[in-house]
């Protein structure tokens, strides 16, 4: 028998496959998904593993632990919503057992009817504790292809689990054309034009959902292997840190610095906050941003809660040690906002991308002739928000007005500002700039424009 191996991984601006070798850090991740019915062999589009979180609310593969590599494999069977009513009018699996096969069901419900089925008959939880109670080891989410084109597989990854199934078993999404690779070879054409295709049963051609009848469950006659790889996970712990790192990544390779930065990291912000955490930061390091998206489902270098810290170290991009443990001390500074002046102070350290907010916001804004935001948007003033496009460089400008206040009033001053502050909340976040600088937005916004203009001049 032949067997096709195919490697796939998101690209940033859209779905592509890309060859492992393009990941670096000598293949810490790998993905592979392959079908084999007789000589028939069907590719798969990108799949992306269902996450849940751990007691830390760590963001992992269901079915694994964090660190650990994400397995999934077995015949599959068709069982179409995998709904089974609790009023008994509709049941996918027929009272059968499918026990030891991989559940492939479909998203949403039956000729999307929402007044005949439960809100819970939606729920990807509710789906895969019901493909576990009938024997299921793992669970496919695919849409379908005879009512619906989800061929964007964002609007399918965003499938997320908030608690832990009942039993650890994997499940991943995947694209529509999931289903139209294993039951038709012509996208194009309707479903009863292929009953010459090898992997579909008779059944799949006679009863259709419009003839108001349960789909499955139907053998497939088609295996499924997929898996993440990568190297394995190794822990330090320092006096405020407990570091998770993977094996060979540049961490790995130079882990003592690393702890050292991050540990004055902690000791600067502490002094800066004028406060110590009740318990030590779990830091997890990923080599690149794809791995940490595939495992996590954040996209970005870095993400912060009031638990823990995940940064990509890949030697590429510039990595602050400061950014991430600031928001953590910040939420506990002020767990009620979220806005300009959170990512404004966690740029004082080490500026944005290594460099000094005031000369990159002036630089900026030469290089890109758009103006400064409204002192009035910084503070939450919702008017602005469907005129002001988001600007990735607006993280220099958060900072640079922060580093201002801080350097022009103090850092009392800034911090007692800040614990006032509440999210989208203009009127609020004026009151409390008035309250503890005596001065009004307006006037603010004055004095910080005509500092960056001198200190422009000073630059020339």
């Amino acid at each position: 028998m032949k067997r096709i191996t195919l490697l796939f991984l998101l690209d940033i601006l859209g779905f592509a496959f890309f060859s492992c070798a393009l990941l670096g850090q000598n293949l810490d991740i790998s993905c592979e998904v392959f079908f084999r019915n007789g000589n028939l062999l069907a590719k798969t589009p990108f799949f992306r593993p269902l996450l849940v979180r751990n007691e830390l609310q760590i963001p992992h593969p269901v079915g694994t632990k964090v660190g650990e590599p994400f397995l999934m494999k077995g015949p599959l069977v068709f069982v179409g919503y995998g709904i089974t009513a609790k009023d008994g009018t509709w049941d996918d699996y027929r009272g059968k057992n499918i026990e030891g096969s991989l559940a492939v069901v479909m998203t949403g419900v039956p000729l999307n009817d929402t007044s005949r089925f439960l809100l819970s008959d939606w729920d990807a939880f509710h789906k895969i504790e019901n493909a576990i109670k009938h024997g299921a080891r793992g669970v496919i989410f695919a849409g379908n292809p005879i009512r619906e084109r989800l061929d964007n597989i964002a609007q399918l990854s965003f499938l997320r689990l908030k608690e832990k199934p009942s039993a650890d078993v994997p499940a991943i999404v995947v694209s529509t054309s999931f289903l139209e690779q294993i039951f038709f070879l012509d996208y194009e054409q309707p479903v009863r034009d292929f009953t010459s295709h090898p992997s579909i049963p008779e059944a799949v051609l006679t009863v259709s959902e419009d003839e108001g009848k349960p789909f499955g469950p139907i053998e497939l006659k088609v295996e499924l292997k997929a898996f993440i790889a990568h190297r394995p996970l190794k822990n330090i712990e320092s006096q405020h840190l407990m570091v998770y790192y993977y094996s060979g990544s540049l961490v790995d390779q130079n882990i003592a610095a690393f702890v050292e930065t991050h540990e004055r990291a902690y000791h600067d912000i502490s002094r800066f906050c004028q406060m110590e955490l009740d318990k030590k930061i779990i830091c997890l390091s990923y080599p690149n941003w794809k791995m940490k998206w595939l495992l996590t489902g954040h996209l970005g270098y870095g993400w912060s809660t009031p638990d823990f810290i995940m940064e990509v170290n890949d030697g590429t991009s510039y990595m602050d040690p400061f950014h991430e443990i600031c928001h953590v001390f910040q939420r506990k500074l002020n767990p009620n906002y979220i806005g300009p002046f959170l990512e404004g102070m966690a740029t004082l350290w080490g500026g944005w991308n290594g460099k000094d907010v005031h000369l990159l916001t002036i630089e900026n804004i030469q290089r890109l002739t758009k103006p400064l935001r409204p002192f009035s948007a910084l503070l939450g003033d919702q008017r602005w928000r469907e005129k002001l496009e988001y600007r990735e460089w607006e993280y220099a400008e958060n900072g640079s007005i922060s580093k201002y206040l801080i350097d022009s009033y103090g850092i009392y001053k800034y911090t007692e500002f800040f614990k006032m502050l509440r999210t989208d909340a203009y009127e609020t976040n004026s009151e409390a700039l008035k309250k503890v600088y005596k001065k009004n937005e307006k006037e603010i916004e004055t004095e910080w424009k005509e500092f960056l203009r001198k200190f422009a001049g000073k630059k020339a």
